[in-house]
């Protein structure tokens, strides 16, 4: 129970990252299967540590977070 409480404080889940960034909870997901973000799984959900999402903040260097990978279908060659 105590390392709950710890993990509480220094880690979010996906659903908290994609409400303070005002973005969907897939958009998050994409993050970090693109290693954009790094999350750990424990139990039966993903954790992203809060050091990670000021790291990621800091790569983006905006207040822009909309994922524009499949905006305009997929990218053609």
């Amino acid at each position: 129970m105590n390392g709950q409480i710890i993990l509480r404080e220094e880690a979010l889940t996906v659903p908290e990252v994609a409400k303070m960034l005002g973005v969907k909870n897939s958009t998050v997901r994409a993050w970090n299967s693109r290693r954009e973000i790094q999350a750990f799984k424990m139990e039966n959900r993903r954790y992203l540590p809060r050091r990670q999402i000021a790291e990621f903040f800091e790569r983006r260097g905006n207040s822009e977070f909309v994922d524009l990978t499949y905006a305009n279908g997929p990218i053609r060659s």
